[in-house]
């Protein structure tokens, strides 16, 4: 009997490899303001994102976490280019479909943003603040597996950030919609 279940835990290990629900991603890049969808580019920054994964059913998964975006920009009140740090958290459902049998997996990702942008004068000092308001995003890539466990995960997303949240003041805040290039690692579990 014990020779028996000794003979079968390869094989059941082998089939939980490929039952990984989990996965804990961090990726990073470059990101393309724009004033409007469609408009001209107006400030490149960069930013990254702490995502958690969770497959719910074969193809389909959740997807929570929390990012940063910092751009620097003119901003008509201060006189002067200011940077732009927009946080906050991201959360919503993936779509992942392998390619073939080499484990390539292709994915695209919707999701709620709750975000916040604070405005900053180049010395650091806060200007002003957001409070937290409500977004999207669209995301598409690849997954490309490095191994049992990890694979890299190249990005392509569209982020659309509310224009006008905060304490009424005398002026507006540009619009944060971008586009951001995203190379990120993750570890399956």
């Amino acid at each position: 009997m014990a020779a028996a279940l000794l003979a079968l835990l390869p094989a059941s290990l082998m089939a939980q490899a490929d039952e990984r629900r989990g996965g804990f991603e961090v990726n990073g890049g470059l990101s393309a303001s724009l004033p409007a969808p469609g408009e001209t580019v107006n400030s490149v920054g960069a930013g990254g994102e702490a995502l958690f994964h969770y497959r719910v059913v074969n193809y389909v998964g959740l997807y929570g976490g929390w990012g940063y975006n910092a751009f620097r920009n003119e901003f008509q009140p201060a006189g002067h280019r200011c940077d732009f740090e927009e946080t906050g958290y991201v959360l919503g459902l993936q779509y992942k479909r392998p390619v073939d049998t080499s484990g390539i997996r292709v994915f695209v990702r919707g999701g709620l943003q709750y975000k916040h942008i604070e405005i900053e004068d180049p010395s650091g000092e806060l200007i002003f603040d957001t409070t937290h308001g409500f977004g999207w995003q669209l995301g598409c890539g690849v997954e490309i597996p490095l191994g049992e466990k990890w694979s890299l995960v190249p990005e392509v997303k569209y982020n659309s950030l509310p224009a006008n949240w905060g304490p009424e003041s005398a002026y507006e805040i540009p619009d944060r919609n971008y586009y951001s290039v995203r190379m990120g690692i993750l570890k399956k579990f």
